[in-house]
């Protein structure tokens, strides 16, 4: 008897110490209060991160519980127009406060376990524009001064990051990151130089530090630099360009150069996976391309999106019959459908754009020679603008003002928001499509007017 009651009363105990056991914290709370801000929203953004905090006007605060991946540099973005933030370095369960006056930024108080290394990340915030001036102004220097002001603004940083007494883990990051940060405006001042200067022959002189020397493309500090990633992704680009054969898919060489350059699985899938997001609806071999980013990508999550776009895709490829679109307001009066252009005995070569995209408007004087030199001939130009809800008078305006030819219709909506569009994965502006009379397509992603040859050619395989 006494030793059953012995058992119960140590089940009683275990069960008493297991309620007791609090659950393991996996979130942080951050906080704050921003006076004068009339947004009702504010974002905070991440590597691989972004989301939306609800602003509470009348308090002037916010407060959010946040499940963040990694910890590392965040941007609270809280002005669009022009852009305003404030830098934050946001560990997995450590909450973090700011208070400030949106009319006097300046100034901020930082709360929580990161106070520190967010008052630093504020004095770095400060310091680009009390030596460097504005971003115009630095990279329109003269060589001299632009290299001695970036070692200047890198003593600085340097300098306060070592004197804050800041935790060993983050300074060793820091470091790192300020020294990225000069590299990468090292290997955009040629460009940036030539641009804002108006002098496109200007040339750095022999003994200008060279940005890539010992530049590890491993990607090992993708994740934690933001410039680095900026350099990385540009280096990448340039040698896809350097290694791709006139005639191959850029594209394609792309996700080769990723996978042979990038060991890092991080930077690797990440990279795989933003090349994907838009090259995909671009590419020219479409199951190629599908092939090789899910043969490199490691990711399950980015894979069963690209799958899903793939899928998509496959049913507006080459051959397969053209969606229809219907009931499009035209310019010339009343509405016109897909059936209403097909059964002509005409080719429909589709621009589809909108008043906002200066590279639409670029193509349009040309589109309009194109259809000179066409007229008469077994195709018709057709352009569908996908401006937003209510532009009605700008896109008839634009029409005017341009003097815009060929078939005119206004779809009503975005292309993100039309579900003719999106069968295209349009993501882009402007895409051209050629369809033939039957009313299949041609080519998805037809080649633009500005591309001269390679439209003409194609023109010429199809007896136009």
């Amino acid at each position: 008897m006494k030793k059953l009651v012995l058992l119960v009363l140590l089940g009683v105990t275990i069960i008493s110490c297991k309620k007791e056991e609090k659950p393991v914290k996996d979130y942080l709370v951050l906080t704050g209060k921003i006076d004068n801000l009339k947004k009702r929203n504010i974002t905070l953004n991440g590597f691989q991160f972004e989301k939306k905090i609800k602003f509470d006007r009348k308090t002037g605060s916010f407060v959010d519980t946040l499940r963040i991946n990694r910890e590392g540099y965040y941007t609270l973005v809280y002005n669009t127009k022009p852009i305003k933030a404030v830098n934050l370095y946001l560990t997995k369960t450590d909450d973090a406060g700011i208070v400030f006056d949106y009319d006097n930024p300046d100034f901020i108080n930082f709360e929580g376990t990161n106070k520190k290394i967010n008052s630093y990340l504020h004095e770095k915030q400060k310091t680009w524009p009390e030596i460097l001036v504005s971003a115009n102004k630095y990279f329109a220097l003269e060589e001299d001064e632009f290299l001695a002001k970036t070692n200047e603004y890198k003593d600085a940083v340097t300098e306060a990051s070592i004197s804050k007494q800041l935790p060993a883990d983050f300074l060793k990051k820091e470091v790192k990151n300020i020294d990225y940060e000069c590299l990468r405006n090292l290997y955009n001042y040629q460009d940036y130089h030539r641009t804002l200067t108006g002098n496109k022959d200007f040339e750095i002189s022999e003994d200008f530090p060279d940005p890539l020397e010992n530049f590890n493309y491993s990607g090992g500090d993708y994740a934690t630099s933001y410039f680095y990633r900026a350099m990385l992704g540009d280096q990448l680009s340039k040698i896809a360009k350097e290694e791709n054969k006139e005639g191959e898919d850029l594209y394609l060489t792309y996700l080769e150069t990723v996978h042979t350059e990038v060991t890092d699985t991080i930077a690797k899938n990440d990279l795989l996976y933003k090349s994907a997001q838009n090259s995909i609806t671009y590419t020219s071999d479409l199951k190629e391309f599908y092939r090789k980013f899910m043969a490199y990508s490691t990711n399950e999550v980015h894979k069963k999106e690209i799958t899903e776009d793939y899928e998509l895709l496959k049913t507006t490829a080459k051959g397969q019959p053209a969606p229809k679109f219907k009931d499009y307001v035209n310019y010339d009066g009343g509405t016109t459908s897909l059936d209403d252009l097909l059964g002509h005995g005409k080719y429909l070569y589709i621009d589809v754009w909108a008043t906002w995209c200066a590279y639409c408007k670029r193509e349009i004087p040309l589109l309009k020679r194109l259809e000179q030199e066409y007229h008469g001939k077994n195709i018709e130009f057709v352009s569908i603008n996908v401006d937003a809800k209510g532009n009605d008078e700008k896109w008839k305006e634009t029409i005017q003002d341009r003097e815009m030819t060929g078939i005119q219709l206004m779809a009503g909506d975005s292309h993100l928001n039309l579900d003719w569009a999106q069968n295209f994965l349009i993501k882009g502006l402007p895409r051209f499509i050629i369809i033939d009379p039957d009313g299949n397509i041609v080519s998805p992603n037809a080649p633009a007017p500005s591309e001269g040859e390679r439209l003409i050619n194609m023109f010429e395989e199809l007896g136009i």
